[in-house]
C-alpha cells in the first residue's frame, strides 16, 4: 500500500469507527502514524501539535500536495469548549459548499453556495453542521463555513521520518 492510499484508508476507517467525534476520528488517523499518541481532545491536540518538534505548521496552500502525497495533515481551530480538527484529505481541491443546511433565522433550508477552491477534508462531528461531516467530500472550509474562521485555521504536516522504522526493526 502506498503513502496515499494508506492516508486515505486511516481517514475512511475513521470516518466510519468515529462519526460523532472529530477528536477520535483525527486521533484515529495519528494513531496510524504514531501508535504512542495519546487521546486528546480537540484543543489539546492543536496546542500539543504546536509545541511537539514532530509536527511541523504548514499553510494551507500546502495541504493538497502533502494529502496527494500520503502526508499526514492535521488542521483545526481552538473555538468555544471543544474546538474543532480534520485530517487533509488526498485529491483534487474543489469549491465548497452545495449541500443543504437549516437557516437559523427563518427554518427554511438553504443550498450553501460554492466559491472558491479548497483541500479535501475528513471530518466527523457531533453537531448537525452538514459541512463538518466529510469523507474527503467537503473542503477544509466547510467544517466552519465561515472565511473569518478560515483565516485563524491552523494546519500541521507530521514530519514524515516519524513514519519510517528504523533500520533492523
Amino acid at each position: 500500500m502506498n503513502a496515499t492510499d494508506k492516508l486515505k484508508a486511516a481517514a475512511d476507517e475513521a470516518y466510519r469507527q468515529n462519526p460523532k467525534s472529530c477528536s477520535h476520528a483525527v486521533w484515529h488517523v495519528i494513531k496510524q502514524y504514531v501508535p504512542s499518541q495519546a487521546y486528546l481532545t480537540a484543543n489539546s491536540l492543536l496546542m500539543q501539535m504546536a509545541a511537539d518538534p514532530r509536527w511541523k505548521q504548514i499553510s494551507r496552500d500546502a495541504i493538497e500536495k502533502l494529502a496527494n502525497d500520503g502526508t499526514l495533515v492535521v488542521g483545526g481551530l481552538s473555538d468555544y469548549e471543544h474546538g474543532h480538527v480534520v485530517v487533509g484529505y488526498p485529491g483534487k481541491a474543489k469549491a465548497p459548499g452545495g449541500y443543504f443546511y437549516k437557516n437559523k433565522k427563518n427554518g427554511k433550508m438553504m443550498l450553501l453556495s460554492k466559491s472558491g477552491s479548497y483541500p479535501l477534508a475528513m471530518s466527523t462531528s457531533i453537531g448537525s453542521w452538514p459541512g463538518a461531516q466529510s469523507k474527503g467530500d467537503k473542503t477544509i472550509w466547510d467544517p466552519w463555513a465561515d472565511d473569518d474562521k478560515l483565516k485563524k485555521l491552523k494546519f500541521w504536516q507530521l514530519d514524515p521520518s516519524v513514519t519510517k522504522m528504523p533500520p533492523g526493526r
